[in-house]
This record gives C-alpha cells, sequence and structure tokens, in this order.
C-alpha cells in the first residue's frame, strides 16, 4: 500500500464535515491489499461502495501518476475514519482553488496500523516555475 498524499487537519471524518480535525492520509492499494488489509475495518455497504470505485486498468491516468485500478482511501491517523473514493478525488475540479491534500514523500506500509505511528511526514512545497 503507498501513501502519496496528506490532507492535514482534515475536517471531513466518516463522510461527514465535522468541528474535530485530524490529518488523514490517501491511501493507494491493489484490490487484494483492500480486502486483506483494509475491508477487514469496513462494513459490507462500505465494502460495495470501495468496489464501485474501482477502475479497470485501461483506465490509469499517467499525467498525475495514479493508478485507477487501485482502490483509493482517506485514512484518519488514528483509523476511526476509513472512507473509500475514486481515485481522481484529490485531484477534481471541485476543489476550485484550494486542494486540501499536500504531496508527501512516498510511504509504503504494508498494514494499516503503522499509519498510527506516522510521524513528522515530509510535505513537498509547490513551487512556481517562470520563464
Amino acid at each position: 500500500m503507498k501513501i502519496k498524499l496528506i490532507w492535514p487537519k482534515c475536517r471531513f471524518l466518516n463522510k461527514q464535515w465535522t468541528n474535530d480535525a485530524m490529518d488523514s492520509y490517501w491511501v493507494q492499494c491493489t484490490i487484494d491489499e483492500a480486502k486483506n488489509k483494509v475491508f477487514t475495518y469496513l462494513s459490507a455497504s462500505q465494502i460495495e461502495e470501495s468496489m464501485k470505485n474501482w477502475e479497470p486498468k485501461e483506465n490509469n491516468e499517467e499525467q498525475i501518476k495514479n493508478e485507477s485500478d487501485c482502490l483509493h482511501f482517506l485514512i484518519s491517523k488514528d483509523l476511526k475514519s476509513i472512507e473509500s473514493f475514486p481515485w481522481y478525488y484529490p485531484y477534481s475540479g471541485q476543489w476550485n482553488a484550494y486542494c486540501p491534500f499536500e504531496e508527501i514523500e512516498e510511504i509504503d506500509i504494508s498494514d494499516l496500523k503503522e499509519i498510527l505511528a506516522l510521524g513528522g511526514v515530509v510535505i513537498y512545497e509547490a513551487k512556481e516555475v517562470r520563464e
């Protein structure tokens, strides 16, 4: 499983806007990883929704270096909010000028419990390029 993005102080927990804020991670995993490592945390309806967000390999979007054939989850640091979204959720136009996701140094995990121990992740600064 890979983590490439963080939503610092996320207030969208369990698909509801809240007053609580907690860092949440955008976790990308294969179908097998999801079945073995993520689905055990989810209800039957959440698993069904997750499978609806899966897209075949031929839809991979190389421009943003994200594989559409993987499942993607927004997972809070305490693992109490684990929600599936389409692969393009962090990149979609719904955010207008403000996207809450920030790119981080890629982290490979083999178990969701490793998220509990994540500390100072490296957030890449956006750099303006001028010619």
